[in-house]
């Protein structure tokens, strides 16, 4: 059945719903549910009105981005659809009005290295997330918050989720609000996002799935002092090939930094193995 037909037919059943959303999200107004309809799953998102002056109208940034007409024929994004509340089955009794987005659920695309077959393999899985992120350079927006659950694999391609932090390169850059784990050193120290700060959170993506580790720190202070003076790229010996490419995504100065997906593409194709 299509995706957009069953969300305005009353006699399809929405089954199986489950909340998601975390403690700390929910009390500042955000519901993301999942369900499922004739064993596909969906996720439902939305934001509950006026309860946080900063993360709603990052939802309703989201849901503008997905109604671009620039987006209309792109292929990074996931199959989407966005409702208005008072569509969805009155036994759910949801306490908000207004929008809300529907995306259909897809698995990982950053699974366990050691499924990969190969390094050719690994290099093919690398080059496919690149140029998704490339996709939405070439928009002319950043993606401003990217980490290994918002790369998804879905109809064999690379797929990129929640532009909640995304905007424009022509706009004026937001205030800063990103995930420390995946934060390039120079927005430690005010800086705005920008390409290459999309590329330093895809390369310390890209060193945890290499290596198969977690990057670990305390608070808002040890992690910056790990970005912009600690980290080191130590790779299994079977893989240091792919050093060259984290080097270049992961120079604490940003203008020693790849400057755009196509110089690390670059240097990932100069491996040899594609």
């Amino acid at each position: 059945m299509s995706f957009i037909t069953w969300i305005s037919d009353p006699t399809i059943q929405w089954n199986n719903w489950s909340l998601e959303t975390k403690k700390r999200s929910y009390d500042f107004g955000r519901r993301l549910y999942t369900f499922q309809v004739e064993n596909q799953k969906y996720w439902l998102k939305f934001h509950v009105a006026d309860t946080d002056p900063v993360i709603e109208p990052a939802f309703q940034g989201e849901l503008d981005f997905y109604q671009l007409e620039t987006i209309k024929t792109q292929h990074f994004l996931l199959p989407h659809h966005i409702i208005f509340l008072e569509q969805t089955p009155q036994c759910l009794h949801l306490e908000a009005k207004g929008r809300g987005l529907i995306l259909l659920d897809a698995e990982e695309f950053f699974t366990n290295v050691l499924l990969s077959k190969n390094i050719e393999s690994i290099q093919r899985k690398i080059s496919d997330a690149l140029n998704t992120l490339d996709c939405i350079h070439q928009m002319g927006w950043i993606h401003g918050d990217l980490k290994p659950a918002h790369f998804r694999l879905y109809d064999s391609a690379c797929k990129l989720i929640d532009y909640e932090q995304g905007f424009k390169l022509s706009d004026s850059a937001p205030v800063i609000n990103a995930t420390p784990h995946y934060m390039a050193p120079e927005l430690f120290h005010g800086a705005a996002k920008s390409i290459q700060s999309d590329l330093y959170a895809l390369g310390i993506i890209l060193l945890e799935w290499l290596t198969q580790t977690k990057l670990k720190a305390d608070t808002y202070y040890d992690w910056a002092v790990l970005h912009c003076q600690l980290l080191q790229i130590q790779l299994p010996q079977e893989l240091e090939c792919f050093f060259p490419l984290l080097n270049g995504l992961l120079q604490k100065r940003v203008e020693q930094r790849f400057r755009s997906v196509l110089d690390a593409e670059g240097c990932l194709n100069a491996i040899g193995l594609l």
